[in-house]
């Protein structure tokens, strides 16, 4: 069930340049203080949301396989979907949590089993995608893409807590402190990556391993290594396997990792998703989408980062998983 809303999604860009975290320009700033939605419509949105109707593609089935999305849609829809966020397919579609924390995905190539790895995109966050392109014609692009593709001011890696989201840095240090305490031999590999750093390493891995689409874009991801980092040695997986059930439990649910704390493609990753970030139905993303589309800017309809020098980018958040 589609309700008629009228919800805003923010319009900004974040200009990444030679350091994490750079402040935007003032007139895209001001675009962005133009269109924030009020406290107002966010709860709009939230009360809006066919909640019952998204837990009919949320999670997956017995066999590990994603609930894709089978609703109906108007060819307005299914064209507001694929000009505004790439998708090509809505039968592709899904929500990859049922609990709070969960976004809207979408697989160029669904996934038919549980261990049958594919590329997943989160609707709306921040990638090299460009305005128009589909997921399926950025995944060609990928593939060809090389270190000279980018400019050099654009391929951003930071292992410091600093560079993150100023939201969650202290957070951050306080788990970091909690599990060497607890006995985690752990290092910090990796806090922010830029979208054009997460493009060369997807194009080097030959799209596997890694998504154009993370949160570590948004400073709200990290990476980290425990002991030797070698997988395949057993004591080490041992730890690590405790390690990732140990910091899903710290400070109840808000640290979440990819797969199961025995069974993942990315070991090292941790994140903290955001209400703020994200949408939370197809339904939701139609919406936003009625918004975004006709706004000519090349990024009017990502999720703009709040990294530091960039607060004001924060307010403009689209609250899309209410």
């Amino acid at each position: 069930m589609r309700s008629k809303l009228s919800s805003i999604i923010a319009l900004g860009v974040i200009v990444l340049q030679s350091g994490c975290g750079k402040s935007s320009t003032a007139e895209a700033a001001r675009s962005r203080a133009a269109t924030m939605p009020s406290a107002e419509d966010r709860s709009g949105l939230a009360a809006s949301n066919a909640r019952s109707d998204a837990l009919s593609y949320s999670g997956t089935d017995a066999h590990g396989v994603p609930r894709y999305f089978t609703g109906r849609l108007s060819a307005e829809e299914r064209s507001l979907l694929r000009d505004a966020f790439g998708v090509v397919s809505a039968s592709h579609l899904y929500i990859s949590d049922s609990t709070n924390a969960r976004l809207l995905k979408y697989d160029p190539k669904p996934k038919q089993c549980a261990n049958c790895y594919v590329n997943s995109y989160r609707i709306g966050f921040v990638s090299i995608r460009r305005k128009g392109e589909s997921w399926d014609n950025l995944e060609r692009r990928t593939r060809t893409l090389i270190r000279s593709s980018f400019p050099a001011s654009s391929l951003v890696t930071s292992n410091s807590v600093s560079t993150m989201d100023p939201d969650v840095q202290n957070e951050v240090r306080q788990m970091l402190d909690a599990a060497r305490r607890a006995g985690f031999d752990l290092h910090v590999v990796t806090t922010y990556r830029s979208p054009e750093q997460e493009a060369l390493m997807m194009s080097k891995g030959r799209g596997r391993t890694h998504t154009l689409t993370s949160l570590h874009s948004y400073g709200r991801a990290i990476d980290v290594k425990i002991g030797d980092g070698n997988i395949h040695n057993r004591p080490t997986r041992q730890r690590w396997i405790a390690f990732r059930v140990w910091v899903t439990r710290f400070r109840g649910h808000d640290f979440r990792i990819i797969g199961a704390p025995d069974h993942t493609w990315d070991w090292p990753h941790v994140e903290l998703p955001s209400e703020r970030i994200g949408f939370g139905s197809v339904d939701a993303a139609i919406a936003a989408g009625r918004k975004c589309a006709p706004n000519p800017s090349l990024r009017a309809c990502e999720f703009v980062p709040h990294l530091p020098g960039n607060a004001v980018a924060a307010v403009g958040s689209l609250n899309g998983t209410e």
